[in-house]
């Protein structure tokens, strides 16, 4: 028979907005002094030692006796998150400290499930906030994830059983890490296995990078699809390049219009590279992950995230290059009449006049770009913004003024890298053939000028 949910044991939960510790404690039903008592317990219970501070082997000792797996127990990282003072030590304060941030934290979450605000998350609002992650789950998945949090079995997910669970968890609460911490421990164990590495749930589709990607690109494309076409137009003159005389040309060639030329293409690969590159970089950095033997992807380091990135953005590069080519030669080619012939035309005839090879010209110098660009953009990105929320920002919560300053800081190094697509567009916008032999002395013969601004036309 089927036990249906029990809701009177709740305690109401206040609508998603501003909280306080007064409100988690009307959620637990505690006073401020009963929780002190329960944290305070709590910390007594790794310090076997009554040393009055926790170490790793502590830490590590008190989660085996919680019965928590050996390769689910994050004691690294919770010694990492509460030592604040990076002693390697976790004293009670820094142990309270961490206590309240995460109770705060795990409360904001239970807030934004729990739509009713009745006090209780039901396997209905568990399964829409999944769905609305990305992750789809059968019926049996959920009732396990239901069965694994609620402690009485009530049929229903209350605040306490909620913040027992995820209590030591020492990662960010967003649905997407609760539940792959949950399919590692619960589902995982009970022998189901995983063909997708960790990092990567089977549930959550590569089609979301696709679409995400796809949108974003797409719009940032279009809005600086004028300044693309003046950069590129730029980058492939031999003399030197002046930005007003290359105004009127293009003004002159095709109109205001003829600044958006080859921005269909530019929109067509920009989903797919976004696709490619972002789970890449997600598959990669389980693999670094692994390889470094770390319990978690966040944790690969800087050299990991370099690492992945940059192989991530070499894929991605190489798979869609031929448009890339393809987009370069419409925007920097005179046409006959300033007719731009359709993208058909102008790849069948690079393929009969210069052959199938010409789709990867100047692919060597993009790929020598690219690594370290994609690198240090997803690397740089996801640094700083750790840094951010460590040190700038309140509750943890990621702001959009945040988002901008990284964004911003990446780009300095980014533009270090632009003598590499400047030889690229050289390159691939020649329509003669070039030997593997006179795209080196052609990449060696800029390199000599790095120090000079001709360089950095575009």
């Amino acid at each position: 028979m089927e036990t249906k949910p029990n809701k009177e044991c709740c305690n109401p939960v206040k609508k998603p907005g501003p909280v306080s510790m007064d409100h988690v404690l009307l959620a637990l039903r505690e006073t401020k002094e009963e929780r002190d008592m329960r944290i305070r317990s709590l910390f007594n219970f790794f310090d076997t030692t009554n040393a009055g501070y926790l170490d790793y082997t502590l830490i590590e000792n008190g989660l085996s006796a919680l019965q928590i797996p050996a390769e689910y127990k994050y004691a690294k990282d919770l010694l990492n998150v509460c030592d604040s003072n990076k002693d390697g030590r976790v004293d009670y304060q820094e142990f309270k400290r961490y206590m309240d941030d995460k109770e705060l934290e795990l409360y904001h979450i239970f807030q934004a499930i729990d739509v009713e605000h009745n006090g209780c998350i039901t396997p209905e609002e568990l399964l829409d906030a999944l769905l609305r992650a990305g992750i789809e789950i059968d019926d049996e998945e959920l009732a396990r994830f239901v069965e694994r949090v609620d402690k009485d079995n009530n049929g229903v997910i209350t605040f306490e059983e909620w913040r027992d669970f995820l209590l030591l968890y020492p990662h960010e609460a967003t649905i997407e890490n609760i539940y792959q911490y949950l399919e590692r421990v619960c589902l995982v164990d009970i022998g189901e296995q995983t063909v997708i590495p960790e990092g990567i749930s089977k549930h959550i589709h590569a089609s979301r990078y696709l679409i995400a990607g796809g949108v974003a690109g797409a719009t940032s494309r279009t809005a600086t699809a004028p300044l693309d076409r003046l950069k590129v137009v730029l980058q492939v003159q031999t003399t030197r390049a002046r930005i007003m005389p290359a105004v009127r040309e293009i003004l002159r060639e095709g109109g205001f219009l003829g600044f958006f030329r080859g921005n269909g293409l530019n929109v067509m690969k920009v989903a797919p590279e976004s696709a490619i590159r972002f789970y890449m970089y997600e598959l990669l950095k389980g693999f670094v992950a692994d390889f470094k033997g770390e319990e978690d992807k966040a944790d690969i380091g800087t050299s990991g995230r370099l690492f992945a990135g940059g192989l991530a953005g070499a894929v991605a590069q190489a798979s869609i290059y031929p448009m890339d080519l393809v987009k370069t030669r419409i925007q920097t080619c005179s046409f006959e009449g300033g007719r731009v012939p359709s993208l058909r035309k102008l790849s069948r005839d690079i393929w009969v006049q210069e052959g199938p090879r010409a789709f990867y010209r100047g692919i060597v110098p993009s790929l020598l770009g690219i690594v370290p660009y994609a690198g240090i953009d997803l690397a740089a990105y996801e640094t700083l913004k750790d840094l951010s929320k460590k040190y700038i920002l309140q509750d943890g919560a990621f702001q959009w003024k945040q988002v901008l300053l990284c964004n911003w800081d990446v780009e300095q190094y980014q533009g270090l890298l632009e003598q590499h697509a400047f030889i690229h567009c050289r390159l691939s916008g020649q329509e003669c053939k070039l030997s593997n032999l006179m795209q080196i002395l052609l990449i060696r013969g800029w390199l000599m000028y790095l120090g000079e601004p001709f360089n950095m036309k575009g």
